[in-house]
This record gives structure tokens, sequence and C-alpha cells, in this order.
């Protein structure tokens, strides 16, 4: 399988995952950091970007391929 195939495929798994992931991060947030630390609701695309972002800068990026 050729890498562009490859990057292709998972494409909609890092999708699924990263709605899979936000979904409860977002309604975590939303019910207890307002109370607790008097901060904003968040969005759902704001919750996103924050994943994303937290992802990118901890994780080994968004997208990643294992080219064993």
């Amino acid at each position: 399988m050729k890498l562009y195939e490859v990057i292709i495929l998972s494409i909609p798994v890092k999708i699924l995952n990263l709605i899979i992931s936000v979904i409860p991060a977002y309604f975590l947030w939303n019910w207890i950091v307002p109370d607790i630390f008097s901060l904003p609701e968040m969005g759902l695309l704001q919750m996103t970007g924050l994943f994303i972002l937290i992802q990118c800068l901890i994780g080994r990026g968004f997208i990643s391929v294992n080219a064993d």
C-alpha cells in the first residue's frame, strides 16, 4: 500500500477519533469548569480546536503514519 493511500484511509479514522474524544470533553468542560474556575463555556468548534492544538503539541501530530 502506498503512502498516499494510507494517509487517505487514515483520515476518516482520525476524524471519528476526534469526534469520540471531543464530545465528552465538551460536555464535561461546560458542566464542571465554569462553576469551579469561573471560566466561560466553550463551543463544540472551540473544543475541537483545543483538542487539535493539544494533540499537535503533546502527541506525534494530528496526522501520523507508521512506515514499518
